[in-house]
C-alpha cells in the first residue's frame, strides 16, 4: 500500500516581529517604578536600546519624579541617612549609599564644606574661607556621578544692595524652577541667595546657563523687627507654585511670601489659632494653584489650604502620627514628601536619643517610617530623591 503523500511543514519565521521603538517607549513610560523599568530592560537586547537611549531617560524623568531615598543632614558633610526596611525605598536607598559619595572625597579638600540645600540629585555645599567674605564660597555637587562645580562670588556692586548684611543673614538655596527646564538643558541649574534686610529683601539669582549673578531687592511692605535679621536660622524656607514663604520661628501669625510671577513680596497671615514655631509648619503645592499648611499639633498633623489669592484658610483634614507621647517635628518639605522626626515625651526613654524619622506623601497622606537614629542633635534636614544606574543621568 503506498503511503500518504507527505505535507509540507512551514517554517517558524526566524525572529518575530517587535513593536516599533517609539510604541515601546510609551509603553515603557506607563511604568510607575523605576524598578519595574528596570526588570524590562533586563528582559531582551530591544527593551533595553530603548530604555537607556538618552531621549527616553528624559522623558521619564519628566513623568516621573525620582524616589525619597532618605536624608542628609544640614550643615554636616558626608552624613546620609538612607531609607531602611521596611520602608518601600530600602533597597534602592542602599544601593545609592554604596554608590555615591556623600563625603564628598572628590573635591579634594571636602572638610572645609557644608550641607545647606539638596534637590534633584545636586546638593550645594558652602565654606567661608576668608574672614573678610561678604558672602561664602559655594559649591554644587552631584554626589552619585562625582561631579562639581564651584559658583564664582557674588559681585560687590551687587552684594552692596544688602546695606552691608552678608554672612550672618545668608540663606543659599537651589532654585527649585530649575526643574521644569531639565528636559532642554538637563545640565543646567539655579542657585539663589536671599537676605533678610529689615525693610528689604535681597535676592541673588546665579544661572549655570550664563555663569553670572545677578540681583533683585524687593522692598517690604511691613519692616521686620530690628532683631530678626541678626538671627537667620529664624527663617524657615518653603516653596510652592513658583512663591517662597519665609515662616519665622518665633511666635508671629504671619509668614512672608515672595511672589516670582508678580514679583512682589507680602505678608500672608497664617490661620487662626496657628503660630510660628521652630520646624512646626510647612508650606506645601495642594493642587493646581492652591497651597496647602501643615501644622503640627501634638500627635497630629493639621493641614489646612487656600488658593494664592484668597486671604482665607480652609481646614482640610487632620492626620494622626504613628509615635504616640512624641515630641514631632517637621524636618523638610521636598519631592512630594514631608520629612518627620519623632523624639520620645517621655524623660525615661530621653537618654537614649533615639529618633525616629517618617515620610508623609502628599498625594496619599501615607506615613512610612524611614529610618531611626541616635544622634543626639540634628539641627536639619534635607530629603535627597534620585534614581540610580542606569536610569540616572549626570545633574552638572
Amino acid at each position: 500500500m503506498s503511503s500518504p503523500p507527505a505535507h509540507s511543514v512551514a517554517c517558524a519565521p526566524a525572529s518575530q516581529p517587535v513593536f516599533p521603538d517609539e510604541i515601546l517607549e510609551e509603553i515603557f513610560l506607563r511604568l510607575d517604578a523605576a524598578e519595574d523599568l528596570a526588570r524590562a530592560s533586563a528582559a531582551c537586547t530591544a527593551f533595553h536600546r530603548v530604555v537607556s537611549a538618552r531621549r527616553f531617560l528624559h522623558r521619564f524623568r519628566c513623568l516621573h519624579p525620582p524616589p525619597v531615598l532618605g536624608f542628609l543632614e544640614f550643615d554636616a558633610l558626608g552624613t546620609f541617612r538612607p531609607a531602611e526596611p521596611p520602608h518601600r525605598a530600602a533597597p534602592a536607598a542602599r544601593a545609592l549609599a554604596q554608590a555615591a559619595d556623600f563625603t564628598f572625597s572628590f573635591l579634594g579638600n571636602p572638610y572645609s564644606w557644608h550641607v545647606c540645600d539638596a534637590r534633584d540629585s545636586r546638593v550645594l555645599l558652602y565654606r567661608r574661607v576668608r574672614i573678610t567674605s561678604v558672602f561664602a564660597d559655594l559649591m554644587v555637587c552631584d554626589p552619585l556621578h562625582r561631579r562639581h562645580v564651584e559658583l564664582p562670588a557674588i559681585p560687590d556692586d551687587l552684594a552692596a544692595a544688602t546695606g552691608g548684611w552678608g554672612m550672618q543673614v545668608f540663606d543659599p538655596f537651589l532654585d527649585p524652577d530649575s526643574d521644569k527646564v531639565k528636559e532642554k538643558q538637563d545640565l543646567s541649574f539655579r542657585v539663589i541667595c536671599a537676605v533678610q534686610c529689615r525693610y528689604k529683601l535681597v535676592t541673588f539669582h546665579f544661572s549655570s546657563v550664563t555663569g553670572q549673578w545677578r540681583g533683585i531687592t524687593f522692598n517690604r511692605p511691613v519692616p521686620l523687627d530690628a532683631t530678626l535679621v541678626w538671627f537667620q536660622g529664624l527663617f524657615e524656607r518653603h516653596y510652592a507654585h513658583g512663591c517662597y514663604f519665609w515662616t519665622i520661628g518665633v511666635d508671629t501669625s504671619f509668614m512672608i511670601m515672595l511672589n516670582m510671577h508678580d514679583m512682589e513680596l507680602s505678608v500672608v497671615d497664617l490661620p487662626p489659632g496657628i503660630h510660628n514655631s521652630p520646624q512646626a509648619l510647612a508650606v506645601v503645592e495642594a493642587g493646581e494653584g492652591m497651597i496647602g499648611l501643615f501644622s503640627i499639633s501634638g500627635d497630629m498633623l493639621q493641614l489646612y489650604y487656600k488658593s494664592l489669592q484668597e486671604t482665607e484658610w480652609h481646614h482640610q483634614r487632620i492626620i494622626p502620627l504613628p509615635k504616640p507621647n512624641s515630641y514631632w517635628d517637621i524636618f523638610a518639605a521636598a519631592a512630594g514628601y514631608l520629612l518627620l522626626k519623632a523624639k520620645p515625651r517621655d524623660s525615661s526613654q530621653i537618654a537614649k536619643w533615639e529618633s525616629q524619622y517618617f515620610t508623609l506623601n502628599l498625594k496619599t497622606f501615607l506615613v512610612e517610617r524611614l529610618c531611626v537614629s541616635n544622634f543626639q542633635y540634628t539641627r536639619g534636614a534635607l530629603l535627597y530623591a534620585s534614581f540610580l544606574s542606569p536610569f540616572s543621568l549626570p545633574s552638572i
